[in-house]
């Protein structure tokens, strides 16, 4: 039975897949060992986290990949994504153009499923108000998130100048810490509302399923 491994940017998509998706994929009857790491930036520092060039992105996907026995998956960021990335594109309706480019790049692996965020793991905080309610106090600032949740049908859209980033908004609507309100703004989202409101990242664990079902 092969082990999943989550390649990730930092602490908070850690949380995602360590409190939503494994849960969520041991429900399913999935027994395999999974697990999230984020990508070495400074072996000699020991350093890690972020996306900060295809290089070392690369060489943790072949470093793990070399470990034998091993499903890989990514999930990092669109925004700001590096673009020394193969098929980059600053067009975030292309970044299946991105994920065909890096799968390339390892021979189309079929132990390998690239995933992009688009646009940033902060999207998907805006599948549900319920997460934020736990977060702000104030009515006039719950009223902001309201009129980003009618504006977007799908969070996944949220984002249309780098100033307007999801986790920009958040910043300017409140004192969001990234890690710590990330927690509880997911746990009480539940993945069941992440999955119904998007659907990359549906279409994303849905890949996941498929090759754990193999």
């Amino acid at each position: 039975m092969k082990r999943l491994v989550f390649i990730v940017e930092g602490d908070t998509e850690i949380i995602l897949v360590q409190n939503l998706i494994v849960p969520y994929l041991v429900n399913l009857g999935f027994q395999n060992s999974m697990h999230a790491q984020t990508i070495i930036t400074n072996r000699k520092q020991h350093k890690k986290g972020g996306v900060v060039g295809y290089e070392k992105f690369k060489n943790e996907v072949t470093r793990t990949l070399a470990q034998g026995n091993v499903i890989i998956t990514t999930l990092i960021d669109f925004f700001r994504l590096p673009n020394n990335f193969p098929g980059y594109t600053e067009n975030s309706l292309q970044i299946d153009q991105i994920e065909s480019a890096v799968l390339q790049d390892f021979q189309n692996n079929s132990d390998f499923i690239p995933y992009i965020q688009r646009h940033e793991l902060e999207a998907l905080m805006f599948s549900n108000r319920s997460g934020f309610e736990l977060v702000i106090d104030e009515d006039e600032k719950l009223q902001e998130i309201d009129s980003i949740l009618s504006e977007y049908n799908n969070p996944e859209d949220i984002n249309n100048h780098p100033d307007t980033a999801p986790s920009k908004r958040l910043e300017r609507i409140f004192n969001y810490d990234k890690t710590g309100d990330g927690e509880l703004i997911f746990e009480m989202i539940g993945i069941e509302n992440i999955i119904e409101k998007c659907p990359r990242f549906s279409e994303w664990l849905s890949k996941i399923v498929e090759k754990l079902s193999e």
